[in-house]
């Protein structure tokens, strides 16, 4: 068996899958590690692993760059000014790589795709690298719909492939702009944007773990290494549910995701709004913050608690109203239910776009237009997408793929 090091950043999104792979490696007898920001270090305690703690002088550094003020979107001098930030924290954040891989010694580094500074640290090192991504139409391909690009649809008419062709050269042009803005920045974490083969330098070169599924995602070509290996959705702990949420009812989950607070400021007002319509029902919000605990009544029919795990609570419900984030979108196919999508901002439009082509969403732009009721209605009756989703979710095993990596990756590095 192997020593491992298992890097993210603290948020659910990206912590959680890595916590729950972890779990699985280290009762296969791997000596598991992890490295993160101190806002990851209880939970990774009371689940008794051993880690490491990553820019600990600045312990909100990477809150600060994810949770923005406002949408950043596709706007360039948002995304560059959100690149900034990070390029200012990376180098401390390597240089704590290096010296934690130098003095552990780790077979192999499984990285988040948002951490690839963890990645290079292990390429330099002679480590092998594992990069697993939860939003797998976050890689550049050279053929189908690119991604970030405000959620398109796949090609139905001619002209789409023209949109297809021309929007992959927009993303390649805006990352290539931006290595050049940044190029010193990047050399001296020994990177640049591209590698000599054309492919994108943040992930690993050999072993790219895509956490979700083929029938979610639109034809493309993909990088070398990459596998679709099905999604990760359990919570890391399981919660005792509120005594309300435990009784029969009809009931439907509403949740904007762990990130985003500024999209959250006017939710319970737009979800009693939108409970009007729905005499039939109860809305429970969750807040999604994993640190909280509590439940409490909005208005007649509509609850507020600081945060649910999804897995565990939605077979008590009849359909999810969130944000399209990559958790929630396959919890929700997990537990077989509709959903209704309200995409913000970074990848939920993308994951909006997947879900209304395969027949397992509808999409709206707000929550208290009567479309937007009448959307949630038809939701309510059932959508066609959804069974075959739910079994292609059931049927995967991302955990033995995680193990069938290791166990090729640290062959090959010795």
């Amino acid at each position: 068996m192997s020593r491992l090091l298992l890097v993210a950043p603290p948020f659910a999104g990206h912590l959680f899958p890595l916590v729950a792979i972890g779990k699985r490696l280290r009762a296969a007898g791997h000596e598991v590690r992890f490295a993160s920001t101190p806002a990851a270090m209880a939970l990774l305690e009371r689940l008794r692993f051993d880690a490491d703690v990553l820019l600990a002088d600045d312990p909100s550094a990477l809150e600060r760059i994810a949770d923005t003020g406002r949408e950043v979107g596709h706007n360039p001098l948002r995304l560059v000014g959100q690149l900034r930030q990070n390029l200012a924290v990376l180098p401390r954040a390597r240089a704590e790589l290096d010296a934690l891989i130098a003095r552990h010694r780790p077979a192999a580094v499984v990285a988040d795709f948002t951490a690839p500074v963890a990645g290079w640290a292990a390429r330099d090192a002679g480590v092998g690298w594992i990069t697993t991504i939860p939003t797998p139409f976050a890689i550049e391909t050279r053929t189908g719909t690119p991604s970030y690009c405000g959620g398109w649809s796949p090609p139905t008419r001619p002209w789409h492939r023209a949109r297809d062709a021309a929007g992959r050269l927009a993303v390649r042009g805006f990352k290539r702009t931006v290595g050049a803005v940044f190029a010193d920045e990047l050399r001296a974490l020994g990177t640049g944007v591209y590698r000599p083969d054309g492919t994108e330098a943040v992930y690993s070169p050999t072993r790219i773990l895509g956490l979700g599924l083929a029938e979610l995602e639109f034809a493309r070509d993909w990088p070398t290494g990459f596998r679709l290996v099905g999604p990760v959705t359990e919570s890391p702990e399981p919660r005792a549910l509120p005594p309300e949420l435990a009784r029969p009812g009809r009931r439907v989950l509403v949740t904007l995701g762990t990130h985003l607070g500024w999209a959250r400021d006017d939710l319970p007002a737009a979800v009693t709004r939108l409970a009007a319509r729905f005499t039939d029902h109860e809305f429970v919000i969750s807040r999604g913050d994993p640190a909280g605990s509590g439940l409490h009544r909005v208005s007649e029919r509509v609850w507020e608690c600081a945060y649910l795990p999804y897995d565990q609570v939605l077979p008590g419900f009849e359909a999810v109203i969130h944000h399209g984030g990559a958790g929630v979108a396959y919890s929700t196919l997990r537990a077989g239910l509709p959903a209704l999508v309200w995409p913000h901002d970074y990848d939920q439009p993308d994951y909006a776009a997947r879900l209304v082509a395969r027949g397992a969403a509808l999409r709206v732009r707000d929550l208290t237009s009567r479309r937007s009721a009448d959307a949630l209605a038809r939701v309510l009756r059932g959508l066609p997408g959804v069974p075959a989703l739910r079994d292609a979710v059931r049927r995967s095993d991302p955990f033995a793929a995680a193990l069938d990596a290791v166990a090729e990756v640290t062959a090959t590095t010795g």
